[in-house]
């Protein structure tokens, strides 16, 4: 036992461990810690099936991780208020199951825990310096990964609704002809369905509203189908559908001229983000193409401001606040091939000619 115990403290020492993690003690202790947390793991997914249960989680449904799908979403803090609005939007995005919104939860909290637990495992066989590192970089993954799941359903629910959306004009002309044909509404309404196959989600919108039709009313269907999707061109169909069932009268004229309309402001709508893009345009310019032709443009007067300021061949005198004396003055004007006026000093030596100065009266 005691030559088990010097190979592995001796495998410690060479992967680089801490001096903490190769004494006996530490290893029971840790033995005691992953069994404690078991046993709190145990306890919290026996204890949060009546949490599930009241927070409309449907634990006996099962979802995508099954029984134990319910007790992992509950670990996840959230009010009523918010739950509601994240089941409006996982409808919105086409997740009619009644376990959807606890897998959810259950990816985010799997996604949560997962990288923090490696990130301790890592920290623990890492030297102490870089514990705090490890620890920061394994929350921020965690936080980046439970973020994931959310946004998966809200880029998905608004892609969605922009396809329902843009099936609407169509949809209404399909309707149209076929009310105008004599078919039944709910005949319709099946026809359309089948034969909308440029817009997959709303044709199965469609067919849900016409089996809800067939189970209850065509009113109920109608306002569960503008609840569900809740957008303002969903209801304006609703709204018209319902007005034309109550009012028993042909709707199929309605129908051609509101499917104008929404084309209509389709095109509207792609003038506006037309005239946007100049707008958008302009930040790609002033970051990416900018500071490359002011760069182009600057480098021969910062090429030259440069070579005056520290001449390649010659000791700049300014640096060291040197005066220029005029013999000096006289050779660099000679050596650049510069007649100067010069007048003979009583030494003998040439000097610069003073400045006419004015005129004399």
């Amino acid at each position: 036992m005691q030559d088990l115990i010097q190979q592995v403290q001796l495998w410690l020492f060479t992967i680089g461990a801490p001096a903490w993690l190769q004494r006996p003690g530490s290893w029971v202790a840790l033995g005691c810690g992953l069994l404690a947390l078991v046993l709190v793991i145990r306890m919290i997914l026996k204890r949060t099936k009546q949490v599930a249960v009241e927070r409309g989680l449907e634990p006996e449904a099962g979802g995508v991780f099954g029984s134990l799908t319910p007790a992992l979403a509950a670990q996840i803090p959230g009010s009523e208020k918010e739950r509601t609005e994240f089941a409006a939007m996982l409808r919105q995005a086409g997740f009619y199951s009644r376990t959807a919104m606890a897998s959810v939860y259950a990816y985010r909290f799997l996604l949560l825990v997962f990288p923090l637990v490696c990130a301790g495992l890592i920290a623990i066989f890492s030297p102490r310096s870089q514990t705090f590192r490890i620890l920061f970089v394994g929350a921020f993954i965690a936080i980046a990964l439970s973020i994931i799941p959310r946004l998966y359903i809200f880029f998905r629910r608004r892609k969605r609704l922009t396809e329902i959306n843009n099936g609407l004009a169509d949809m209404l002309d399909m309707l149209g002809m076929c009310l105008s044909g004599g078919m039944p509404l709910s005949a319709s309404l099946d026809h359309v369905a089948k034969n909308l196959t440029n817009y997959p989600a709303l044709a199965d919108e469609l067919l849900i509203m016409k089996r809800q039709a067939e189970v209850s009313s065509l009113k109920h269907a109608l306002a569960d189908f503008a609840n569900r999707l809740d957008t303002p061109e969903v209801r304006q169909v609703a709204s018209l559908l319902s007005r034309g069932d109550q009012l028993g009268s042909s709707i199929s004229r309605n129908l051609l001229d509101q499917a104008d309309h929404f084309r209509t402001a389709r095109r509207q709508m792609a003038t506006m983000q037309a005239n946007r893009t100049p707008v958008f345009l302009t930040f790609p310019l002033m970051f990416c193409f900018a500071p490359a032709v002011l760069i182009l443009l600057m480098s021969p007067s910062f090429m030259q401001l440069s070579e005056f300021l520290s001449p390649s061949n010659t000791r700049n005198p300014l640096a060291n606040n040197e005066s220029i004396s005029t013999d000096r003055i006289v050779e660099t004007l000679e050596s650049l091939d510069q007649s100067i006026p010069q007048n003979t000093s009583p030494a003998g030596r040439p000097s610069l000619a003073p400045p006419a100065g004015p005129p004399t009266r």
